[in-house]
């Protein structure tokens, strides 16, 4: 039998037997694996040799004892971390020993053994009890202060042990987070309104992350301007300020950057991620995601192989991407926002469908965001929308126009005062013409107030015209309203100019007659522009409307006098 001299450390669960008669078996199983993830997440980038498990703990042998002392800091921190948005708090205490200890089988026998188990036995909940020899030659190295906590008297030992205490401090929060990325930062409205029951909702679904462990998966889709960021950026806000990690990434119309908005957030979480585990996920996994992510590269020393063919570096990268997400989402979980995903490249969703996909213990929230009405059949995320109906752990909002009382509401603190009826008109017109769409909402009431159709009286409350198609509209709705109506096409915005003429709804018949089609012509167009957010249809079979009166007037105030003229003719 072998002697040799090691610095051991004993880890012990405290209240496991509560904490299983409390949650459950299933429950307890899931944290007692969620518990020895953080243990080995804090020993290996210290050097430590797991010997054996414990059942509530582990067994670790050190090189030296300053590196014990760190892991067990170390493993302290990262609980603290946990229970800060835990649902079920995971205490842990900690004894460290030093000395010659007998090895077989490579397993550790004799004093230092017996020691550090007893230590860990007589510790609190979040304490670390150190002996004599760990504390004479780490006091001067580990940077730890050590404060003598008297000779104890420890089972199976002849004399008593000059014991210590490691004070460790939790660490700072945002030292270990990224701050909210700053599109979501700046899309925090001051006066957010309405949308309680999605937000409690989101926020549901975010607990499920936090506490549960769970993944989820949250989709906000609506037409443009009717609130998808705003939303995105509220809870934001909400999962930052409990204490979880928010990157953000997005997708850019016509640049076609492969894995675009992964790029950007992996990017967000690798300048911030802790060396030690980038370490440790470039020597299990390679310098793979350095491809993606020129940030690992900049952090850690990254050997870069050989590119593999298509196949093979996808999927090495995909296992890439999914190693560092559950690497950091072990001690603080993390939610992903992808916006705009209407505008998604398809290597974006296939790393999205595996990262969704997964059977690792991800602690993450995927929040997307996209415009239905630009997600077709053939659409990038079309598949992947219908595989995650099937899956479940996806909530899907589908966002409408704000109501009657969340437009009084944003008036009234707009304004600071109660609306009177003139008020109470002024939300009727803007109303009818918004049909609530918030970007519109705000767009049309800035532009009432700057051309001085509503304005402050001499007691500071708003008054005012309250036409709103007399005053015109705004440039900003517009540029929005054509740019949608613009994607239909040529043909599509020359029928839909004429329907326009007739008013915000019209009849299929007249419509038909009018721009000389057969109505089977007319029809198709018609529901082209349904599904582009552009018209509804009606209880009548031969009838649609306008999604918006705004629309409605920009095709009317596009038209030429000298066309608007025939238009109306042959209307009449």
């Amino acid at each position: 039998m072998a002697t040799e001299t090691i610095t051991v450390l004993f880890t012990d669960l405290v209240g496991s037997t509560e904490l299983l008669s409390r949650v459950g078996e299933c429950a307890a199983e899931e944290l007692r694996r969620e518990h020895f993830g953080l243990l080995r997440a804090a020993v290996e980038p210290h050097g430590g040799r797991e010997v054996k498990n414990l059942g509530d703990g582990l067994m670790v042998v050190f090189p030296s004892a300053v590196d014990a002392v760190a892991a067990a800091v170390e493993i302290q921190q990262l609980f603290e971390l946990h229970n800060r948005t835990a649902a079920e708090a995971l205490l842990i205490r900690v004894g460290v020993s030093l000395g010659d200890a007998d090895v077989e089988d490579g397993d550790y026998f004799g004093v230092p053994v017996v020691e550090a188990a007893r230590l860990c036995a007589r510790a609190a909940g979040g304490e670390i009890l150190i002996g004599e020899m760990v504390r004479m030659l780490a006091r001067s190295r580990s940077g730890v202060e050590l404060e003598p906590v008297g000779a104890l008297e420890l089972k199976g030992l002849d004399e008593p042990v000059e014991t210590f205490r490691a004070v460790w401090l939790p660490v700072v929060a945002d030292d270990v987070r990224p701050p909210l990325p700053a599109r979501l930062a700046a899309a925090v409205a001051p006066n957010f309104v309405g949308r309680t029951a999605e937000r409690e909702l989101l926020e549901t679904a975010w607990k499920a992350v936090g506490s549960d462990g769970a993944r989820r998966v949250m989709l906000l889709a609506g037409e443009p301007g009717i609130g998808k960021t705003a939303l995105s950026a509220r809870f934001a806000e909400h999962v930052y300020d409990g204490g979880g990690v928010v990157v953000y990434g997005r997708s850019d119309e016509d640049l076609g950057i492969p894995y675009q908005p992964w790029i950007e957030l992996l990017g967000q979480l690798i300048a911030v991620a802790p060396e030690a585990v980038l370490t440790e996920h470039v020597a299990e996994r390679g310098g793979h995601l350095a491809r993606l992510v020129p940030e690992l590269a900049r952090r850690i020393p990254v050997e870069l192989a050989p590119a593999e063919d298509g196949d093979t570096e996808r999927v090495l990268l995909f296992g890439c991407v999914i190693d560092v997400l559950e690497r950091l989402s072990l001690t603080t979980p993390i939610l992903l926002v992808l916006d705009d995903l209407h505008w998604v490249d398809r290597p974006s969703v296939q790393l999205l469908r595996q990262v969704v996909m997964s059977d690792r213990p991800l602690r993450v929230g995927i929040l997307g965001t996209f415009r239905d009405s630009e997600v077709g059949v053939d659409h990038p995320i079309a598949d992947l929308l219908a595989a995650l109906h099937r899956q479940g752990g996806t909530d899907r909002i589908n966002l409408r126009g704000l109501s009657d009382l969340d437009v009084l509401d944003l008036l009234e603190r707009n304004a600071g005062h109660e609306m009177s009826d003139e008020g109470l008109a002024l939300r009727d017109a803007v109303l009818a013409e918004t049909n609530g769409n918030p970007f519109f909402v705000g767009e049309i009431l800035r532009h009432l107030a700057e051309s001085g159709a509503i304005y402050q009286d001499e007691a500071g409350r708003w008054v005012g015209e309250v036409d709103v198609r007399t005053v015109g509209l705004p440039v900003s709705v517009k540029e929005v309203v054509g740019r949608r109506i613009a994607g239909l096409g040529v043909e599509t915005e020359r029928l839909l100019s004429l329907a326009a003429v007739i008013g915000r709804d019209f009849e299929i018949t007249l419509l038909a007659a009018v721009a000389q089609l057969d109505e089977d012509t007319v029809i198709d167009v018609c529901d082209a522009a349904v599904a582009g957010a552009v018209l509804q249809t009606t209880d009548a079979i031969d009838r649609y409307t306008f999604a918006h009166a705004l629309i409605e007037h920009t095709l009317y105030d596009r038209l030429s006098p000298a066309r608007r003229a025939r238009a109306h003719r042959s209307v009449a």
